[in-house]
Protein backbone atom coordinates (compact mmCIF):
# COMPACT_ATOMS: atom_id res chain seq x y z
CA UNK A 1 0.00 0.00 0.00
CA UNK A 2 1.63 2.92 1.08
CA UNK A 3 5.90 3.49 0.92
CA UNK A 4 8.19 6.01 1.23
CA UNK A 5 11.71 6.61 -0.51
CA UNK A 6 14.09 7.74 2.70
CA UNK A 7 17.80 9.64 2.68
CA UNK A 8 19.72 6.95 4.01
CA UNK A 9 23.36 7.04 5.35
CA UNK A 10 25.95 5.89 3.59
CA UNK A 11 25.90 2.95 4.92
CA UNK A 12 24.32 1.82 8.31
CA UNK A 13 26.40 0.11 11.61
CA UNK A 14 25.31 -3.39 12.03
CA UNK A 15 26.71 -6.39 14.44
CA UNK A 16 28.99 -7.95 12.17
CA UNK A 17 30.53 -4.70 11.40
CA UNK A 18 31.68 -4.28 15.24
CA UNK A 19 32.98 -7.12 15.13
CA UNK A 20 35.43 -7.27 12.58
CA UNK A 21 38.55 -5.24 14.35
CA UNK A 22 39.54 -3.10 11.39
CA UNK A 23 36.53 -1.14 11.27
CA UNK A 24 37.57 0.42 14.23
CA UNK A 25 34.57 0.52 16.12
CA UNK A 26 35.04 -1.99 18.85
CA UNK A 27 37.11 -1.19 22.13
CA UNK A 28 37.53 -5.12 22.55
CA UNK A 29 39.32 -5.50 19.90
CA UNK A 30 42.80 -3.47 18.87
CA UNK A 31 42.90 -1.98 15.06
CA UNK A 32 43.42 1.43 13.33
CA UNK A 33 40.99 3.94 14.90
CA UNK A 34 38.49 4.46 11.84
CA UNK A 35 35.14 4.46 12.38
CA UNK A 36 33.44 5.18 9.21
CA UNK A 37 30.50 3.73 7.56
CA UNK A 38 32.34 4.17 4.51
CA UNK A 39 36.19 3.68 4.66
CA UNK A 40 36.31 5.59 1.36
CA UNK A 41 35.31 8.66 2.87
CA UNK A 42 36.29 11.32 5.17
CA UNK A 43 37.75 11.96 7.86
CA UNK A 44 38.14 8.62 10.39
CA UNK A 45 37.90 8.85 14.17
CA UNK A 46 41.87 9.04 14.72
CA UNK A 47 41.71 12.14 12.13
CA UNK A 48 38.73 13.74 14.22
CA UNK A 49 40.74 13.23 17.59
CA UNK A 50 44.19 14.89 15.97
CA UNK A 51 42.67 18.26 15.04
CA UNK A 52 39.65 18.44 17.44
CA UNK A 53 40.86 20.99 20.84
CA UNK A 54 39.71 19.87 24.29
CA UNK A 55 36.82 22.39 24.56
CA UNK A 56 35.31 20.52 21.08
CA UNK A 57 36.12 16.78 22.19
CA UNK A 58 34.09 17.71 25.46
CA UNK A 59 31.50 18.71 23.82
CA UNK A 60 31.32 15.79 21.43
CA UNK A 61 31.73 13.54 24.40
CA UNK A 62 28.69 15.65 25.96
CA UNK A 63 26.29 15.89 23.36
CA UNK A 64 26.50 12.25 21.34
CA UNK A 65 27.08 10.44 24.52
CA UNK A 66 25.93 11.92 27.89
CA UNK A 67 29.62 11.17 28.95
CA UNK A 68 29.33 12.21 32.39
CA UNK A 69 33.05 12.32 32.80
CA UNK A 70 33.68 14.28 29.22
CA UNK A 71 36.20 16.91 30.51
CA UNK A 72 38.82 14.47 31.72
CA UNK A 73 38.98 12.19 29.11
CA UNK A 74 38.77 14.97 26.13
CA UNK A 75 42.20 16.21 28.63
CA UNK A 76 43.38 13.14 28.64
CA UNK A 77 42.82 12.41 24.99
CA UNK A 78 44.42 15.33 23.87
CA UNK A 79 47.35 15.14 26.14
CA UNK A 80 47.98 11.52 24.56
CA UNK A 81 47.98 12.73 20.96
CA UNK A 82 48.49 10.98 19.06
CA UNK A 83 46.04 8.26 19.49
CA UNK A 84 45.69 6.10 16.29
CA UNK A 85 44.52 2.86 17.54
CA UNK A 86 41.51 1.19 19.24
CA UNK A 87 43.09 -0.13 21.89
CA UNK A 88 45.36 2.93 22.72
CA UNK A 89 42.14 5.01 22.94
CA UNK A 90 40.24 3.06 25.07
CA UNK A 91 43.47 3.02 27.30
CA UNK A 92 43.14 6.49 28.09
CA UNK A 93 39.74 6.48 28.37
CA UNK A 94 40.04 4.03 31.41
CA UNK A 95 42.81 5.68 32.42
CA UNK A 96 40.87 9.10 32.64
CA UNK A 97 37.94 8.10 34.53
CA UNK A 98 37.60 7.62 38.69
CA UNK A 99 37.72 3.58 39.35
CA UNK A 100 34.33 3.11 40.53
CA UNK A 101 33.03 4.05 37.12
CA UNK A 102 35.26 1.54 35.40
CA UNK A 103 33.39 -1.31 37.32
CA UNK A 104 30.40 -0.28 35.64
CA UNK A 105 30.65 -1.79 32.07
CA UNK A 106 33.18 -0.47 29.66
CA UNK A 107 34.24 3.12 30.72
CA UNK A 108 34.78 3.61 26.72
CA UNK A 109 31.95 2.53 25.80
CA UNK A 110 29.99 6.34 25.56
CA UNK A 111 33.22 7.80 23.89
CA UNK A 112 33.69 5.18 21.11
CA UNK A 113 30.00 5.34 20.78
CA UNK A 114 30.18 9.76 20.40
CA UNK A 115 33.04 9.21 18.31
CA UNK A 116 31.28 7.27 16.01
CA UNK A 117 28.29 9.59 15.69
CA UNK A 118 30.46 12.32 15.04
CA UNK A 119 32.82 10.96 12.43
CA UNK A 120 29.28 10.04 10.35
CA UNK A 121 27.58 12.94 11.12
CA UNK A 122 24.31 10.54 12.87
CA UNK A 123 22.01 13.01 14.21
CA UNK A 124 22.23 15.05 11.26
CA UNK A 125 21.52 12.47 8.73
CA UNK A 126 18.84 11.14 10.92
CA UNK A 127 17.39 14.41 11.36
CA UNK A 128 17.19 14.81 7.34
CA UNK A 129 16.18 11.42 6.70
CA UNK A 130 13.55 11.65 8.93
CA UNK A 131 11.93 14.70 7.20
CA UNK A 132 12.25 13.51 3.58
CA UNK A 133 10.71 10.00 4.94
CA UNK A 134 7.77 11.93 6.18
CA UNK A 135 7.58 14.41 3.02
CA UNK A 136 6.99 11.27 0.88
CA UNK A 137 5.10 9.08 2.42
CA UNK A 138 1.74 8.28 0.57
CA UNK A 139 -1.13 7.82 1.95
CA UNK A 140 -1.64 4.93 4.56
CA UNK A 141 2.12 4.43 4.40
CA UNK A 142 3.89 3.44 7.19
CA UNK A 143 7.49 4.95 8.94
CA UNK A 144 9.22 2.68 11.63
CA UNK A 145 12.29 3.91 12.91
CA UNK A 146 14.89 1.89 15.18
CA UNK A 147 16.93 3.67 17.28
CA UNK A 148 19.80 2.68 19.70
CA UNK A 149 20.99 6.18 21.68
CA UNK A 150 18.64 8.48 23.25
CA UNK A 151 19.58 11.74 21.23
CA UNK A 152 18.30 9.50 18.19
CA UNK A 153 14.91 8.57 19.93
CA UNK A 154 14.57 12.13 21.20
CA UNK A 155 14.78 12.93 17.28
CA UNK A 156 12.77 10.65 16.08
CA UNK A 157 10.45 11.38 18.87
CA UNK A 158 9.17 14.89 18.97
CA UNK A 159 9.52 14.28 14.38
CA UNK A 160 6.82 12.17 14.77
CA UNK A 161 4.88 13.94 17.44
CA UNK A 162 4.66 16.80 15.17
CA UNK A 163 3.79 15.23 12.26
CA UNK A 164 0.95 13.76 15.06
CA UNK A 165 -0.18 17.47 16.12
CA UNK A 166 0.66 19.45 12.97
CA UNK A 167 2.81 21.80 15.47
CA UNK A 168 -0.36 22.45 17.57
CA UNK A 169 0.31 25.22 20.14
CA UNK A 170 -3.52 25.39 21.38
CA UNK A 171 -3.76 24.42 25.59
CA UNK A 172 -3.89 20.60 25.78
CA UNK A 173 -7.65 19.87 25.99
CA UNK A 174 -9.49 22.62 24.18
CA UNK A 175 -10.33 22.18 20.15
CA UNK A 176 -7.74 23.34 18.34
CA UNK A 177 -7.40 26.97 16.97
CA UNK A 178 -4.32 27.48 15.66
CA UNK A 179 -4.76 26.26 11.80
CA UNK A 180 -2.17 23.10 12.52
CA UNK A 181 -2.84 20.17 10.32
CA UNK A 182 -1.75 16.47 11.57
CA UNK A 183 -0.13 14.58 8.68
CA UNK A 184 0.57 11.68 11.03
CA UNK A 185 -1.32 9.12 13.08
CA UNK A 186 1.12 7.56 15.58
CA UNK A 187 0.89 3.79 15.55
CA UNK A 188 1.93 3.61 19.53
CA UNK A 189 1.27 6.21 21.75
CA UNK A 190 5.17 5.21 23.38
CA UNK A 191 8.14 3.69 21.72
CA UNK A 192 8.51 -0.28 21.73
CA UNK A 193 11.28 -1.86 23.46
CA UNK A 194 12.52 -5.36 23.47
CA UNK A 195 11.41 -8.52 25.49
CA UNK A 196 13.42 -10.54 27.68
CA UNK A 197 13.56 -13.04 25.56
CA UNK A 198 14.63 -11.42 22.88
CA UNK A 199 17.19 -9.65 25.43
CA UNK A 200 18.72 -13.13 26.24
CA UNK A 201 19.17 -14.20 22.54
CA UNK A 202 20.61 -10.74 21.74
CA UNK A 203 22.12 -8.73 24.33
CA UNK A 204 23.05 -5.87 21.96
CA UNK A 205 19.25 -4.87 21.28
CA UNK A 206 18.87 -3.61 25.22
CA UNK A 207 18.68 0.40 24.22
CA UNK A 208 16.97 -0.05 21.20
CA UNK A 209 13.30 1.82 20.88
CA UNK A 210 10.64 1.25 18.02
CA UNK A 211 8.32 3.70 17.43
CA UNK A 212 5.90 4.11 14.11
CA UNK A 213 3.28 6.05 12.58
CA UNK A 214 1.08 6.09 9.57
CA UNK A 215 0.44 8.97 7.06
CA UNK A 216 -2.70 10.46 7.19
CA UNK A 217 -5.47 10.27 4.16
CA UNK A 218 -5.42 13.23 2.06
CA UNK A 219 -8.15 15.27 1.49
CA UNK A 220 -9.33 14.12 -1.34
CA UNK A 221 -8.75 10.50 -0.60
CA UNK A 222 -10.34 9.62 2.64
CA UNK A 223 -11.15 5.95 2.00
CA UNK A 224 -7.40 5.69 2.20
CA UNK A 225 -7.37 6.16 6.21
CA UNK A 226 -5.73 2.31 7.32
CA UNK A 227 -7.69 0.03 8.66
CA UNK A 228 -6.49 -0.22 12.75
CA UNK A 229 -4.29 2.60 12.78
CA UNK A 230 -4.55 4.39 16.47
CA UNK A 231 -4.73 8.02 16.00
Amino acid sequence: RGTASTARFRESLSSPQVDRAERGFSYHLDAPLDMRFDPSHGPSAADLLARVDEAELTRILRDNADERYAARIARAVIAARPVTSTGRLAEVVAGAVPAPARRRGHPARRTFQALRMEVNEELPRLDTALTRAVDLLRPTGRLAVLTYHSGADRMVKATLRQGATGGCTCPPGLPCACGAEPTLDLLRPTSRTPSETELEQNPRARSARLRAAVKRPTADDPSSHPQGARP
